[in-house]
């Protein structure tokens, strides 16, 4: 699964000389310290100029505004994930065991989730904000197509239809209980283990699908 390359992304202007991509990075490392410090709220483009050492100027060069650095952290924060997650993904075609799969994948989108101390944060602005909130759905629907390819392979008797509403509820389940988890504190992980035994009663259902379901 490649990340959607939003309008704002495609129009960035990326560095390709060394010395202007380590500027651009220095930005967003700085974005990044700001947000894990002071969350999303204390973002903005003259706090990032002065963090990174640099002239407002410079980060208007690269970035119009505070949700284009937000949308490009958004998308890096995605990669990072996007190759482990679509390679544990595709092991469900060919998983015996469909617990045993939804145990590790579910672990796995928890440690993915927890390694970047800014994904809280990013995933706490793209439910907020609305304009991010479109640019979320978007990275969803282009998942959809994909992901519920996996999902006719390994349930049979699915059928393209029920998928794709599969795929929406399992993507929308995970992703809420993964956000309301990390607002729980000492709670988490005893409402991590409930989601997941959730999920997996969902997913056992699916196994059993006839097509004559709708």
């Amino acid at each position: 699964m490649e990340n959607v390359a939003s309008e704002r992304q495609t129009k960035l202007k990326r560095p390709s000389q060394a010395r202007s991509v380590a500027t651009f990075a220095n930005i967003l490392k700085a974005s990044t310290d700001i947000i894990v410090e002071r969350g999303v709220q204390g973002l903005n483009t003259n706090v990032v100029a002065d963090r990174a050492g640099v002239n407002i100027g410079t980060v208007y060069h690269y970035f119009p505004d505070k949700t284009a650095i937000l949308v490009e952290l958004f998308r890096i924060d995605q990669e990072h994930r996007n190759k482990p997650l679509t390679e544990k993904l595709n092991e469900i075609c060919e998983s015996a065991d469909l617990d045993q799969w939804a145990d590790e994948m579910f672990t796995l989108s928890v440690e993915l989730r927890t390694s970047s101390p800014a994904t809280t944060q990013l995933r706490r602005a793209f439910r907020a904000v609305p304009e991010l909130v479109a640019i979320d759905r978007q990275e969803t629907e282009l998942y959809l197509d994909y992901i519920s390819a996996r999902l006719c392979d390994r349930f049979v008797g699915l059928g393209q239809d029920r998928a794709r509403a599969a795929t929406r509820l399992l993507i929308d389940v995970s992703m809420t209980i993964l956000d309301e988890s990390q607002e729980l504190g000492s709670q988490s992980s005893l409402y991590l283990n409930e989601g997941l035994t959730a999920l997996k009663c969902y997913l056992q259902s699916l196994d059993h699908a006839s097509p004559q379901e709708v």
